[in-house]
């Protein structure tokens, strides 16, 4: 007879020993011994229920954010999916439309400045000159310094804000051969096409050569748009343990079940195994997705007046945690939300849940 088992491991650890035992049980032939299941379309032999978290920070750092200028076409949608390498935005290559002369080449240097507002202002600085330091990408800059060394008076900032591109590029003088209209283009150094002052461009000459932006980081693509630009954030998805180390499974306990566990950093809990109570294994499981939670009755017409008190012993009747019992410990009737202590495996845990997500005994 299967019945349910506590595995207990080292917090952060769940998912590698999760995937060491469901190797182990496949190597031994234990298959038959195990309950098998299917979550997010993974079967095995072991729950570790987690949930998503979008957030701009974790462990690894802040959420990546890329400038994206409308010249470039997006590749992706909002609130999309998106892993390292994937392509978030194409600047198409640039060809010219007329025929033209090529009158002068230079280079320069361009600082972008992103204000408090997100609008941008553009600095375009002579090759020759030395621009300061602490102009880097990413630095803060107050309004009204100087942003070359030696304080040309023609490149002082305007308002406060932040660097967010420094680079050089080309700006390129061209005369239409069928009106003599003079047209001045500029393209970033790094793509432009080979241009030297008197060469003669036909139409569908090449001018600018294709950009490409890839996410760095994997996660959740938010797209907001500024008025010179979009910007698109990689908002990390951690996954976070709803039982921090715990594994479990619904196994027919027996010798060859114990040894499964010989050289791995877990253990049954209880000595011998003791098989979890089958209501505590049912948050478990919706947490795990396996069953469905009650939802709360749904409410019409006004807000109902609370007649809870802090203290006051509920049962709990939608979540994962429908059917237990808990102590009232805190009631925020602006969210409209209690939170109660309910006691699982053992531990004291709390839970929010809405007015209606809880009755009076």
């Amino acid at each position: 007879m299967k019945r349910w088992y506590a595995i207990q491991t080292q917090a952060g650890s769940e998912l590698k020993v999760k995937e060491e035992l469901e190797k182990r049980v496949r190597e031994l032939g234990l298959e038959d011994k195990f309950e098998k299941f299917r979550v997010n379309g993974e079967e095995g032999y072991f729950l570790v229920p987690v949930e998503e978290v979008i957030t701009s920070r974790s462990q690894r750092g802040r959420a990546a954010e890329y400038r994206v200028p409308y010249e470039y076409e997006l590749r992706i949608e909002p609130n999309q999916r998106v892993k390292r390498g994937d392509l978030l935005a194409v600047k198409p290559e640039r060809r010219i439309e007329f025929d033209a002369k090529v009158l002068k080449v230079e280079t320069l240097q361009r600082v972008i400045l992103e204000l408090t507002n997100r609008n941008e202002e553009i600095y375009d600085i002579p090759e020759e000159k030395r621009i300061r330091r602490d102009i880097r990408v990413g630095e803060k800059v107050p309004a009204h310094v100087p942003l070359t060394s030696d304080s040309d008076p023609r490149f002082f900032t305007k308002a406060k804000g932040k660097v967010v591109a420094r680079e050089r590029v080309k700006r390129v003088t061209l005369e239409r051969l069928d009106d003599g209209q003079i047209v001045v283009e500029v393209i970033p150094e790094r793509y432009a096409a080979k241009l030297k002052e008197g060469m003669i461009l036909r139409k569908g000459d090449l001018l600018e050569k294709e950009d490409k932006i890839h996410s760095k980081a994997s996660g959740m693509a938010k797209i907001k748009e500024y008025k010179d630009k979009r910007v698109i954030t990689v908002q990390r998805i951690e996954k976070r343990r709803f039982f921090p180390g715990y594994l479990f499974a619904k196994v027919e306990m027996g010798e060859d079940v114990l040894e499964l566990l010989n050289g791995v950093k877990a253990r049954f809990v209880g000595n011998p195994p003791l098989p979890l109570p089958e209501d505590e294994m049912k948050v478990v499981q919706r947490k795990a997705g396996l069953i469905e939670a009650p939802a709360a009755p749904r409410r019409e017409g006004p807000v109902i007046e609370v007649d809870f008190e802090v203290g006051e012993v509920v049962r709990i009747v939608e979540g994962p945690f429908a059917d237990f019992t808990g102590e009232i410990v805190e009631i925020d009737k602006e969210k409209e939300e209690v939170t109660v202590m309910v006691k699982i495996f053992g531990r004291e845990t709390p839970v929010k849940l809405s007015f209606e997500g809880i009755e009076k005994l």
